[in-house]
This record gives C-alpha cells, structure tokens and sequence, in this order.
C-alpha cells in the first residue's frame, strides 16, 4: 500500500500500525457467502474513499492483508481475492454467476441411495467448470498451480478436511517454513473446500480425497491464526504483538432451514452444530486475543437476523442476502465498529512483512 498514513496523538506513527500484520478470516456458508462479501464491499469502498477524491486506484483485498483463509464458501472468496486478486465488485459478479451456474439444477431431492450412503445433490462438473470459467475470466490458465512458486503480498489458503485422517488440512498459495504443502490446482484447491457432503462429490487430489472443512473449521479464525504462526512466527516469538488488525466475517445466522427436508440421522443435526461450533469458536478466540478485541485490533461481522431462511443453495435469494447484510450494516453498533475498523486498516502502508520471518 502506498499512501499517507494517520498519524497518533504523540507524533510519527506507531510502526506496528504502518507495517503490522493484517488477517482476514472467512466463514462458510454456500450463498450466503454473499454477505461476506456485501460486509468486506461496506469495509473497502469506505478505506478507498480518500483515494477515490484523489483520482487514484482503489485498493483491493490483497493490498490490504498479508493473510487471507476460508472453508468452504469462505474458502472459494479467499481464492478469488487472494491468488486471483480480484476487487470485491469483480468477486461479487463472478460468485453470484458461479452460484446460479451450479445450483440452477438439482440431480436428487433424495440425500441417500439404495445402499443408504449420502449422494451429491448437484453436478460436481458443474461447480469444477464454473471456478475454471472464474479462473479464466481473471486472465489466468485454468490449469494454474495454487502454489505456482510466485511470491506475492498477500497469501490466501483454503480449509478442506482429509477424508481418510478426517483431520483439518490447509491448501496454499504458498510454501510455508519447514511445512509440506499439498500440490494442487487453484481449480483443485477451490473444489476441495467446497465439496460439502449432501451437496458435492468428494474430491481427488494425488492419491488423497477431500471434502469441505466445515465441519471442522467453518469458522477458520483459528486456522488463520496458526497458519500466520506457521509463516511469521519461529522459536519463542508471540503473533499477537504482530498484528495491527485481525478481521472474522461470517455469512450470518443459519437459522434452522437447512435441516427441514427430511434429512435423516447425523445430517439432520449437521448445519445446527455447525452454526453453534462457529460462534463457539469466536467466542474463544475473544478470549484469547481480549487486548486485541478491547484495542479494537480484531472485528468479527456476522449478520445476526435475516438470513436465517435462506438456504445453503437457494442462490436466487440475493436480494434478501443484500437486503440483510444492509440493514445488519445500518446498526449504529456496526457502523461505529466499521468505522473503527477503517481507521485501523488505514494506517497500513505495505503487505508481505519479510522482516518478521
């Protein structure tokens, strides 16, 4: 980033708030993902303001953070404005015609076959050949490693759960110190955050399968954490007093829609659980970065009412998806921690802090 800075009360400004650490952690949530991206369109169209007075070029998404990760929905918008690089506005366009492309048409009502295992209730060619359009329309091949060895300012990765370990694994734009890192397409990575069960068949990379990360890591302010750790962090040094701005958004309350079809046994239960796992996990974070919360150095935005009708796929709610995150965004609360929140990303002068490695 290359612009003036605020400077504080007592002078030069604090170097932690010109060069520290910014991250951005996003939720899943099928298309409701959109609300993340209406909150983070609120966050950059005010931080661009000044620059848009001057004439100049808005900054994007991967001017901003040194770090971006998502499961699942979150994971596909981290792709797009990580390794992709997209504005908030081109990654709007192209996941609302991704949704509309993949959703349009369900394979089966029935979440079980004759054998009474859980089958794909939409075209997973469908979803494949959707991201590689996204992938093209951004002017790069749609054969693209995720990790093709190019260092750039921000580094996005992507939640997916190994079926076999039914562990949590981390696919990245980047090789971190001393951790192997899965190789795989940017199209490879895209589809194995997304392929929730029920929804998508599970995904091949190598000799490994994957599935989506949500019901590990819906919320991946975690996993953001400790893959910042992985990066900047060695022997006995702390993360915390590196970051200047830490930013969660969620894709809003769930409500119960998702398990009103007959969905029977554990899927039954799934959504519900993920959705109290994903608050649960904000609120332990909290507790551990509470001088961060009280400095008002990390913001979670999450759209508490409205969105609880709208389903995983009913991707031609967009009007509602909007309608919501507006007024959640209208909130007096929300629009003194958006304003606190700018004033925090403002003073950020460069990404890819090589000197804290």
């Amino acid at each position: 980033m290359e612009h003036s800075t605020i400077q504080q009360s007592g002078g030069d400004p604090d170097l932690l708030d010109t060069t520290g650490l910014c991250l951005l952690s996003l939720d899943g949530g099928g298309v409701r993902g959109l609300s993340t991206l209406y909150i983070l369109k609120s966050i950059m169209d005010r931080l661009n303001h000044p620059r848009k007075e001057k004439q100049l070029d808005p900054f994007k998404p991967c001017d901003v953070f040194d770090l971006i990760g998502g499961t699942s929905t979150g994971g596909l918008i981290a792709i797009m404005l990580g390794r992709l690089e997209m504005s908030v506005d081109e990654c709007i366009k192209a996941y609302s015609e991704l949704i509309a492309n993949v959703f349009g048409v369900q394979l089966s009502k029935i979440p079980m076959n004759w054998k009474g295992k859980v089958k794909p209730r939409f075209d997973s060619t469908k979803l494949e050949e959707a991201i590689k359009q996204v992938i093209r329309q951004s002017g790069v091949p749609e054969d693209a490693l995720f990790d093709d060895g190019v260092k750039r300012g921000c580094k996005s990765f992507v939640c997916t759960i190994d079926r076999f370990t039914k562990t949590i694994v981390r696919l990245r734009s980047y090789c971190p110190p001393n951790k192997k890192n899965v190789s795989a397409t940017i199209c490879q990575a895209a589809l194995a955050t997304s392929a929730a069960t029920t929804f998508f068949a599970p995904v091949t990379i190598g000799k490994r399968s994957f599935a989506d990360g949500a019901f590990g890591a819906n919320n991946p302010v975690e996993e953001v954490e400790g893959e910042a750790s992985d990066i900047w962090i060695h022997e006995e040094r702390a993360l915390q007093p590196l970051v200047k701005c830490f930013i969660s958004i969620g894709t809003g309350n769930p409500g119960i829609h998702e398990f009103e079809d007959g969905v029977p046994g554990f899927l039954g239960s799934t959504v519900p659980q993920i959705a109290t796992e994903t608050e649960a996990t904000d609120k332990k974070f909290i507790a551990r970065w509470a001088r961060h919360y009280d400095q008002k150095r990390y913001f979670r935005f999450n759209v508490e009412q409205g969105l609880q009708d709208v389903g995983l796929a009913e991707y031609r709610r967009e009007g509602a998806i909007e309608a919501a995150s507006d007024a959640y965004l209208d909130h007096t609360s929300q629009e003194h921690r958006v304003r606190d929140c700018i004033r925090n990303l403002s003073t950020k002068q460069c990404v890819y802090l090589e000197h804290f490695a």
